[in-house]
Parts: C-alpha cells; sequence; structure tokens
C-alpha cells in the first residue's frame, strides 16, 4: 500500500450507486440513485407532482416504488405510479431484503404523522434514512409541511432539499443553517428568484453535483460574489 494515501475499497452492501457525471448532468431532475431528497412546503404547492415527475426521470428508471402514507389504504394521490406497494407504516430493515441482482429502488414518505408516533416508527424511519438507503439502493422522497416537525436523523442524512416559501422566518434560517447556506441567502433567494407560489429552491448537496442551487430543479441559481 503506498503510504499517505487512502484507498478505495469498494463496500459490497453498496452495490447500484450512481453518481453525477456529465451524461446525467444533461438532466438536472435525475438524481443519482440512492439518495435522500427531502421536500418541504405547504400544503398545495405540488409536493406530490414533483415527486412522480423526479420518478418519471429517473434514468435507469426504477425497478419498484413503494408508498408510506398515513392513509395508504385509501389514498389515491399515488394512483397512476402504480406502486408496488403502499403501506400506512413503516416496513422494518428486513423487508428491503433482496435476493439475487440487484434493485434500484424508490420509497415516497408522504403525509406521515410524526408529532405522536410510537418508537417502532421513528426506529423503522430512522433505519430506513441512515441505513436502508446507503446499503438498500433506496431512494427516499420524504415530502412533509414542515422543516420544524421533521425528525433530526432525516434531515442530518438528506442529501437534497426542495424547499417551498416558509411562512417563518425562523424556519428559513435553520434550513440555511442546516444546509450550509449563509444566513440570509435563502430569504433573498425567495424574495428576488422563487417569487411564485409553486416556485421552489432546490438545494443539491451530493457529492460533484453540476449544480447546488436551482430554481425549480432544471433552472441553475449563481450566486454572485459581492461585499455588499
Amino acid at each position: 500500500m503506498p503510504k499517505k494515501v487512502i484507498q478505495k475499497i469498494h463496500n459490497k452492501d453498496k452495490v447500484g450507486s450512481e453518481n453525477w457525471n456529465p451524461r446525467r448532468a444533461k438532466n438536472l431532475g435525475n438524481f443519482p440513485s440512492p439518495a435522500r431528497i427531502l421536500l418541504l412546503g405547504p400544503c398545495g404547492v405540488g409536493k406530490s407532482t414533483l415527486i412522480k415527475n423526479l420518478i418519471i426521470h429517473q434514468k435507469p428508471r426504477f425497478s419498484q416504488v413503494y408508498l408510506i402514507h398515513e392513509d395508504a389504504e385509501f389514498t389515491k394521490e399515488y394512483e397512476d405510479l402504480d406502486c408496488t406497494e403502499q403501506f400506512d407504516e413503516v416496513p422494518d430493515l428486513d423487508f428491503w431484503e433482496y435476493e439475487g441482482k440487484f434493485r434500484k429502488r424508490a420509497v415516497i414518505v408522504d403525509d406521515l404523522e410524526l408529532t405522536s408516533a410510537n418508537k417502532e416508527r421513528m426506529k423503522n424511519l430512522a433505519i430506513l434514512f441512515r441505513y436502508g438507503s446507503t446499503h438498500k439502493g433506496l431512494t427516499i422522497y420524504y415530502a412533509h409541511q414542515s422543516f420544524f416537525d421533521v425528525p433530526p436523523l432525516v434531515k442530518k442524512m438528506a442529501n437534497v432539499f426542495i424547499l417551498w416559501k416558509p411562512r417563518s422566518n425562523g424556519e428559513i434560517t435553520m434550513i440555511e443553517n442546516r444546509t450550509g447556506l449563509e444566513k440570509g441567502q435563502l430569504k433573498d433567494l425567495f424574495n428576488t428568484v422563487a417569487t411564485g407560489h409553486r416556485d421552489s429552491i432546490t438545494i443539491d448537496l451530493t457529492e460533484n453535483s453540476p449544480c447546488k442551487l436551482r430554481l425549480n430543479i432544471w433552472k441553475p441559481i449563481k450566486c454572485r460574489q459581492s461585499d455588499d
């Protein structure tokens, strides 16, 4: 082994991992899998619609799409995706095991009650984000209305944030701190760039991302350096 050089040693659990490259960067909505994508915004801004669009833009396609929803038995919101299975609870780690050939899979977590959730739900959600995503090849789309109510581990593990303008300035400050933006930068973006009701700001923290900041996923935002 050469001295003073860390050699890359492949983790056999992490099969099927994708990366940003020039070919993938031609479609900024084709996030490398596995990813943990957090969508935060009030009702009616289009979070579910955007999730469907991002799944459609995935190449290679997902072989399976799972939905975790509080009203999984009756909701028709994701009928057009023809999900593989729908759950009203977060499955445990054993469920995500696969035999034989690797399968690229997506998990949608939408409208899940967490403020009074039992320990088993919180435990399985934490394992899904912390271990399941990276070691079982799961891209997670997590939609919620408030940054405040998202479990800390979910916020820490997310590598893509898609944000609609929060009603609270305190929430904006917390998001800036969590994502590494300068103080006041996100607020400025909502005041000058993402001014429409359904406009969103994407913060892509994925390694080698071709564009960290974007408007509505596909429009790059370049911030000008200034003393003012």
